[in-house]
This record gives structure tokens, sequence and C-alpha cells, in this order.
């Protein structure tokens, strides 16, 4: 019996296994915390509001300076959660650096501390949801089917 066969069926399964695509790798952790990385610096003081009476602690925990990360790793991020109500509406001013659609932005946006403790805000087509863990603030960005991580630290100063 000739090995022939056996082998043209094993170049056809190397083959077709090259021409296959894979899925891209997962983006470490570690590449989404950067910080040196930064998206603006504000024209002017930003001052955060004390936490209402009546606000969960899950909420007061977002209030404050977030920074030194990246979306993915590449697109630098800030946050400011500037006041919270105590039914858990914030306001915050939000900004990236450049490599989304619309490229960099700052705006000052509304958002919600639901009752499992994640903030969400719509940023344009973007459904953004954050959480605070182990004193960081890690972040989604969903659009369709593309999702993006980032995870933030409390600024000080």
């Amino acid at each position: 019996m000739s090995k022939l066969p056996a082998c043209l069926a094993a170049a056809v399964v190397l083959a077709t296994a090259a021409c296959e695509s894979k899925a891209p790798e997962p983006v470490v952790e570690t590449a989404l915390i950067q910080p040196d990385c930064y998206s603006v610096t504000p024209f002017r003081d930003i001052s955060i509001a004390s936490a209402p009476d009546g606000a969960s602690d899950a909420a007061k925990a977002f209030l404050g300076a977030w920074g030194g990360g990246a979306w993915d790793g590449a697109v630098c991020h800030d946050l400011w959660v500037l006041s919270l109500d105590a039914d858990g509406q914030v306001v915050m001013f939000d900004a990236h650096g450049p490599g989304f659609d619309p490229d960099a932005t700052g705006f000052t946006r509304r958002g919600e501390v639901g009752e499992d403790g994640r903030l969400r805000v719509r940023k344009g087509r973007a459904q953004v949801e954050y959480w605070v863990e182990d004193g960081r603030l890690y972040g989604e960005r969903r659009i369709g089917d593309r999702l993006n991580r980032v995870i933030l630290v409390r600024q000080t100063g």
C-alpha cells in the first residue's frame, strides 16, 4: 500500500489549518493599565461634589477622578465622576484620546448607578458600563458585537 494518499491527506489538513483565521489574542489585563496614559488636560479645575445622604456605598465609590488606563491598551481614557444623587444619577466628565470613532473627545455626560452597583452611560452608539473592584475602575464599551475594555485607577491631586 502506498504512503502517498496518507501524505496528501496530511498536506491538505496542514494547508487548510494554515489558511483558517485565528481568533485575535485577548488583550492582557496589564496592557489596560498605563500610568502615563492620559487623554486631556482640563482647561479649568474640576471639583468633585460630596456624596449625598442616602447614596449607596457602591455609588459613592465612583466619585472622583479616574485615569491611567487605555481602552484595549490603545486609547487613553480619563473619567471624572463629578456628582452623585441619592437615587444613583451621576454627572461625569468623560474623555478619551485618539483611536475611536469619533476621535478624541471630552464630554460632560449623565449616567446611572444601578442596583447591581454598576455605572452605565450611553456615549453615542456605545453603551458603557463601569464597576469598582479592588480599588480599580473597570470598564466595558460595547458597539454592536465589538467590546472594548479598560482599567482605571483613582487619581489624586
